[in-house]
């Protein structure tokens, strides 16, 4: 166990500016296939949020999340939710769409999913500068506690990196899981703290216990987090209990991700 983890990171950390390349090469690569580049960057995930927050806020009448309103509540959540479902997605694919690397040359396959981390990771800058022009549009201003994101932004590609090593093996064994995927990863927003706030009031039955497996979900302390560093002044050390659970989960998957990584290194182009 040990030796696999020692080897992915090793092999992840000696490839740095190979991860970055890969990555910059990816983006630059989507932007030329459009005629309007990197503005798609910006307005794919601003029409997805006016979308929800046409549908939320305005055809249903969301109220307010306690004292913020419903809109900046919903940007700063689906900023988290921009870098998590597109990575998770793509990571399934990490070494399958780079078969034609692995079987031509002596490649460090471990690194594939950290570059399509790296990759949605500048999309979701993008996301953040959409998240805080509304932000300053809705009355907000910067504050120290802002600097929590950096935080949570961290969580956020841990946890993605860690899925997408498990994920991108488990593609190359059964290419059904992409497809399996790409339908959780809906029910999963649902289930997470996006468009809602995944809280169940006292007229549910059970409530209490429904509260808690709902706080269970990785997702949810990564959206929360974003959120309580923006409206509610709070830090990661405001939740010692679900930091702990977090990154003991993250670490596990890691754990798990490594160990396929290093016992199928050698066998991925048997598989293709």
């Amino acid at each position: 166990m040990f030796k696999s983890v020692k080897y992915v990171w090793s092999e992840n950390l000696h490839n740095l500016y190979r991860i970055y390349c890969i990555a910059k090469y990816e983006l630059l690569a989507d932007m030329r296939d459009s005629k309007f580049g990197i503005f798609w960057n910006f307005a794919s995930p601003a029409i997805q949020v006016f979308t929800y927050w046409l549908i939320f806020g305005i055809a249903w009448q969301r109220k307010p999340i306690g004292e913020v309103e419903y809109l900046p509540w919903l940007v700063v959540g689906y900023a988290a939710w921009w870098f998590i479902q597109p990575s998770i997605q793509s990571g399934c694919s990490a070494v399958f769409s780079k078969t034609n690397v692995i079987t031509k040359m002596k490649f460090p396959v471990s690194v594939l999913p950290a570059t399509v981390c790296a990759k949605e990771f500048f999309n979701h800058g993008c996301m953040l500068l959409i998240t805080f022009i509304t932000l300053f549009v809705c009355g907000y201003r910067p504050q120290l506690y802002w600097i929590g994101m950096i935080y949570y932004a961290v969580c956020a590609f841990a946890f993605v990196e860690s899925v997408s090593l498990i994920l991108s093996v488990l593609t190359m064994l059964w290419r059904d899981v992409r497809k399996l995927i790409t339908s959780l990863m809906r029910m999963l927003m649902y289930f997470s703290p996006v468009i809602w706030e995944c809280h169940f009031g006292a007229g549910v039955p059970h409530n209490e216990l429904l509260n808690t497996i709902m706080k269970l979900n990785p997702v949810y302390y990564i959206v929360n987090g974003y959120r309580e560093s923006i409206f509610y002044c709070r830090t990661f050390l405001d939740h010692p209990l679900q930091t702990i659970y977090f990154w003991g989960i993250v670490v596990l998957l890691f754990v798990i991700g490594c160990s396929l990584m290093y016992k199928f290194k050698t066998k991925f182009i048997d598989m293709i």
